[in-house]
C-alpha cells in the first residue's frame, strides 16, 4: 500500500484530549506539522478555540464522545476524526456519538475504534477502520535499557500482597501511584527494566501503560493478555504469567538478564513497525481523504513508471481483506509477514 502525499489543505493537524493522550501524538511528523490541544477539566471550547487559532486544516480528537455536538461542529478544518481509545459501554455517550458523527453531521465525519468488529451498539457509526491507541516511538528512539535492574509496578494494576512482599525481595522496586503525572509515568518507565502488571481486563484496552512499556523497551509480564487482533505475541513480546508464575519469570530475570533479551528487542521493535503515531496517524488521515473523494483520489495516484519511482511507506502497516460495516471502512491488523514466518508453535 503507498502512502500518498496529504493535499496542501491538510498540512496542520491538530490533536484535541486530555493530557493523559499526549504521549500517543507525533510530535515531529514528516507528513504534516502537527500539535497537540490539551483539554483540562473538560473545557472543550478553549481548546477547539485554539486549535481554530493556530489554522487547524484538519481535527483528531481522542475520546469524541466527550464533547458536545455544537462543540463538534466547532472544530477546525475540513477532516475531523474521532479516536475511540477505549470500549464504550455508557448508552449516553454512544447517543453523543451518534449525534456529532456522520457524512451529514457537522461534526466528525469519521470515528475510529480500538479493536474489530465494532460492538453492536455502533454499527450505524462511522467507524473508518480499527486502530489502536498508538505510541510517538520518536520520543524515544533509544533501544531496550537492559542494564536497568529495577521493578515497576502500578498502583491501579498491582499483583496481590502477598506476590508484592516476595517481589521487594527479589529487586528493587517502585510502585507508580494512580495520580502520576505524565513527568511521573515517563520517569519511572526510563528507570525501570519489568513492568509487573496485574489486571482482570484484556491489556491496553483502558490503559495505554503497557504499550508504553513495550515502546520503551521494558519487559512485559503480565497475568492478562493483549487483543489478538493487535498481533503482540505472548512469550515473543511479552510474558503471561500468573500467581507463583509471575515470580518464577522475575527470578530467571534477576539471575540471567540476558534470558528474555529478544523479548524486549522484539517489542520495542514491534511498536515501531506497528504502533508508531506517525505512521498510524498519517495512514489514518489518508484513508479519511481517500474516502471523502474515491474518484478524484485514485485519478490523483501515479501510474506506470511515475508509480514505480513513487516512494512507498516505511513503517505503515498494510492490511488486506478490509470490509465495509456500516458507513466505513474496518481494516482489521493483521501480522507482518516476518511475524508469521517467524513465530514459534505453541
Amino acid at each position: 500500500m503507498r502512502i500518498t502525499p496529504l493535499p496542501s489543505n491538510l498540512q496542520r493537524v491538530a490533536f484535541l484530549g486530555r493530557p493523559i493522550f499526549e504521549p500517543h501524538v507525533p510530535l515531529d511528523a514528516k507528513w504534516a506539522e502537527t500539535r497537540f490541544f490539551a483539554v483540562e477539566s473538560e473545557r472543550w471550547a478553549e481548546a477547539i478555540e485554539a486549535a481554530r487559532q493556530w489554522g487547524a486544516d484538519a481535527s483528531i480528537v481522542f475520546r469524541p464522545q466527550d464533547v458536545a455536538p455544537e462543540l463538534a461542529a466547532l472544530l477546525p478544518g475540513t477532516l475531523r476524526v474521532g479516536v475511540i481509545a477505549s470500549p464504550v459501554f455508557a448508552q449516553a455517550e454512544l447517543a453523543r456519538l451518534a449525534l456529532n458523527s456522520g457524512p451529514g453531521v457537522e461534526g466528525f465525519r469519521w470515528l475510529t475504534y480500538l479493536d474489530s468488529p465494532p460492538p453492536a451498539e455502533m454499527a450505524r457509526l462511522p467507524v473508518l477502520q480499527t486502530m489502536p491507541l498508538p505510541v510517538d516511538t520518536a520520543r524515544f528512539v533509544a533501544g531496550p535499557r537492559l542494564e536497568q535492574r529495577r521493578l515497576l509496578v502500578v498502583d491501579w494494576a498491582r499483583p496481590a500482597p502477598a506476590l508484592m512482599t516476595r517481589l521487594r525481595q527479589m529487586a528493587p522496586l517502585e510502585v507508580l501511584p494512580s495520580d502520576a503525572s505524565l513527568a511521573q509515568i515517563s520517569a519511572a518507565l526510563d528507570s525501570a527494566g519489568v513492568l509487573i502488571y496485574s489486571t482482570r481486563d484484556l491489556l491496553g484496552r483502558f490503559d495505554a501503560l503497557p504499550l508504553r512499556a513495550l515502546a520503551r523497551g521494558l519487559l512485559l509480564i503480565s497475568d492478562s493478555t493483549f487483543l489478538p487482533d493487535w498481533y503482540i505475541e505472548q512469550e515473543d513480546e511479552y510474558l503471561s504469567r500468573h500467581g507463583d508464575l509471575m515470580l518464577q519469570a522475575v527470578d530467571e530475570w534477576v539471575r540471567m538478564p540476558e534470558l528474555f533479551k529478544a523479548v524486549r528487542i522484539r517489542a520495542w521493535q514491534k511498536m515501531r513497525e506497528a504502533f508508531d503515531a506517525s505512521a498510524c496517524f498519517q495512514r489514518m488521515l489518508h484513508d479519511a481523504h481517500l474516502l471523502a473523494d474515491p474518484s478524484r483520489h485514485l485519478d490523483a495516484l501515479p501510474r506506470g513508471e511515475q508509480a514505480a519511482a513513487a516512494p512507498s511507506s516505511v513503517g505503515v502497516r498494510v492490511t488486506e481483506g478490509a470490509s465495509v460495516v456500516g458507513s466505513g471502512l474496518v481494516s482489521p491488523p493483521g501480522p507482518l509477514p516476518s511475524e508469521s514466518q517467524g513465530r514459534r508453535s505453541r
